[in-house]
């Protein structure tokens, strides 16, 4: 079964209070957003049509890009997307929006989300401006304390606008969205992992810049002191070899928060060098495969695409299957 969990949908009852839905793509830059409203968002057949054409079996739903409009916003969005959910339930499932800068809405709409609309996870961007991040305990810890006991994954997506990221020459959206991304990894890592250990993150888009500075992320680990790990003083403040990081144990240290991430295979378009640098840098089985269908890719075409550069990998059947959708049904527990 081939399953796409990185997928966006706007209900077009949502999609028409922000632009004319029968117009032109474009592009608005607001105070807290940086959104692309293309027609195809809202258009449901289409995004069937596209999935029949490339052999996609089922997409997980998200739209996080809109936990900045408040917590009114966020309840209509899920709901109309749950309508869609009764019409289509054996192709569709979500994961649900949250006003994530307002705790206590945020863990009614979860609680709701889960228990009534029957959703597979909560989506949550990387940061929400200058103070909401993945290490902010007022805000977060009661989100993720929930979570936590409803036992759903978190589908992970970059603020579209990160605090302090310049807009000109296409950085905050080539690269600024990455760097969101891999700073909120280093939170989770070193803030997050140590009070929620079975907490369940998917970080989009390969983990942005994050795969790339994987062996730079680790020679600068900085172990918890509960651990215990010796380290010489006169290496101590010092960047880490390979061999050093093995011989000290903050390798095997290193890797058991690592190991605990998910990562969504969307950020590149199918781009086959990003998906060979992850089948060499991340477990296979925390690989889940996504397009970020219908921003990056927009069509069937593009999605074939991807799935065949996927199949023509040198790596073993098994885990192409897994990265395709084996690892997720395992994940929101729905393999049979």
């Amino acid at each position: 079964m081939i399953i796409d969990a990185h997928h966006h949908y706007m209900p077009i009852k949502i999609y028409k209070e922000f632009a004319d839905p029968y117009g032109e793509s474009k592009r608005v830059v607001f105070n807290n957003n940086d959104f692309t409203f293309n027609v195809r968002l809202h258009q449901i057949e289409t995004h069937l049509r596209d999935m029949d054409y490339a052999g996609v079996d089922m997409t997980l739903l998200t739209l996080s890009q809109w936990n900045t409009g408040g917590p009114e916003l966020c309840r209509r969005i899920n709901e109309a997307m749950a309508e869609d959910l009764v019409r289509y339930g054996d192709r569709l499932f979500a994961a649900g929006c949250v006003a994530q800068d307002d705790p206590e809405t945020a863990v009614a709409e979860i609680e709701y989300m889960i228990k009534e609309l029957e959703f597979h996870g909560v989506a949550l961007l990387t940061s929400m401006g200058p103070d909401v991040n993945m290490s902010n305990k007022e805000i977060m810890w009661p989100i993720f304390e929930k979570v936590c006991e409803l036992d759903v994954p978190i589908f992970l997506h970059p603020h579209l606008k990160p605090h302090g990221i310049e807009l000109d020459c296409t950085i905050n959206r080539s690269i600024g969205r990455g760097f969101d991304e891999a700073k909120a990894f280093l939170r989770i890592m070193y803030d997050v992992y140590p009070e929620f250990p079975n907490i369940k993150f998917v970080m989009p888009h390969f983990g942005g810049g994050l795969l790339a500075t994987k062996g730079r992320v680790n020679m600068f680990f900085e172990p918890r002191e509960d651990l215990g790990i010796p380290v010489p003083q006169e290496i101590k403040p010092l960047p880490k070899t390979p061999l050093e990081l093995e011989e000290l144990g903050y390798k095997k240290a290193f890797d058991e928060l690592f190991d605990r991430m998910y990562f969504d295979g969307a950020g590149s378009g199918g781009w086959e060098p990003i998906t060979k640098l992850a089948m060499m840098t991340v477990r296979h089985d925390r690989l889940i495969w996504g397009c970020d269908y219908p921003f990056e890719i927009h069509n069937g075409r593009d999605i074939k695409y991807y799935l065949d550069s996927v199949r023509n990998l040198d790596i073993p059947e098994e885990d192409k299957k897994a990265f395709l959708g084996g690892n997720l049904l395992k994940l929101l527990k729905l393999e049979k």
